[in-house]
């Protein structure tokens, strides 16, 4: 019989091997997935070993993709950190009504990401958008603006659309790290440091720093993967203004019923993420987490 006092682990096996299973096996079957060429209208599934992936990274579509990955979470990441420790350190001020806003910040972070795409689409319509009209009745523009047919602004406004409903996380970390703060050490800044930007830097950012390098990777790594928003605002349009590797390896499988060559992108989107990972953890000084 197992001694379960020696080896605490043991009781965490009965929901540690369904988790397991329930994760292993799909990332087994599709790294099998990509290594032979299985699609649904021929018969057979042979094995290609590497030739899904050279087809992939051969293809013109795979380095648009990446291309606007790339700028996608390039933009949309540290965006959202930043405007996410701005509200939250504004929401860390006591004011009439401080509990309702809260509660708004938050609200587009519990919405599916079909619902804030049509929200979304309703602001950059050109023909009934909101944007469009704010603009017009204060004389900005002459004429509507193709917010979500442009290619050069698509993205722009996909982007716009991520970051808002990315946001409402950071603030809540952000504003759990703030609470951690000493109130006497905060109370001396102030006394101290008449400049709130001077007693952010010395005084605040370096006790949340961590939460901030872990909401960076974290929406650096969301912001690369994300499928729906893009899916329902554009369909990666036009043309492929908006097609992210994560919206290709829908197509791939989906659209094109190429099974191996959809895995075959999906486990590259894997191997950037951690190539992000590494680089964005090696760029970290040293002490950051307090280590010696």
């Amino acid at each position: 019989m197992w001694n379960t006092r020696r080896f605490p682990m043991l009781w965490l096996l009965p929901a540690l091997l369904p988790v397991a299973l329930m994760t292993i096996y799909p990332i087994a079957h599709a790294l099998w997935t990509s290594l032979h060429s299985v699609m649904l209208l021929f018969p057979g599934e042979p094995f290609v070993g590497l030739d899904n992936y050279a087809r992939v990274v051969k293809s013109n579509y795979f380095w648009d993709s990446l291309s606007n990955s790339l700028t996608f979470t390039l933009l949309a990441a540290p965006s959202v950190v930043a405007i996410g420790t701005l509200i939250a350190l504004f929401l860390q001020r006591r004011f009439v009504g401080a509990g309702i806003v809260r509660s708004v910040v938050l609200l587009p972070w519990v919405l599916p990401g079909a619902i804030s795409a049509v929200l979304w689409i309703w602001v950059f319509h050109p023909s009934f958008g909101v944007l469009n009209g704010i603009l017009q009745s204060l004389h900005l523009i002459d004429g509507p603006i193709q917010w979500l047919t442009s290619p050069r602004l698509a993205l722009f406004s996909v982007i716009v659309a991520h970051i808002w409903t990315q946001v409402p996380f950071a603030v809540v970390l952000v504003m759990a790290a703030l609470a951690t703060i000493n109130p006497e050490t905060l109370e001396a800044a102030a006394i101290d440091c008449k400049s709130p930007w001077r007693r952010f830097r010395y005084i605040v950012f370096p006790e949340i720093k961590s939460m901030i390098v872990v909401l960076v990777v974290y929406n650096a790594l969301t912001a690369f993967t994300t499928y729906d928003l893009v899916y329902a605002m554009t369909g990666g349009g036009p043309g492929t203004a908006t097609t992210l590797l994560s919206f290709q390896i829908w197509r791939e499988s989906f659209s094109m019923y190429d099974f191996g060559a959809g895995s075959a992108v999906a486990f590259i989107v894997v191997a950037i993420s951690a190539v992000l990972i590494l680089a964005i953890t090696r760029a970290l000084p040293s002490d950051l987490f307090g280590s010696e």
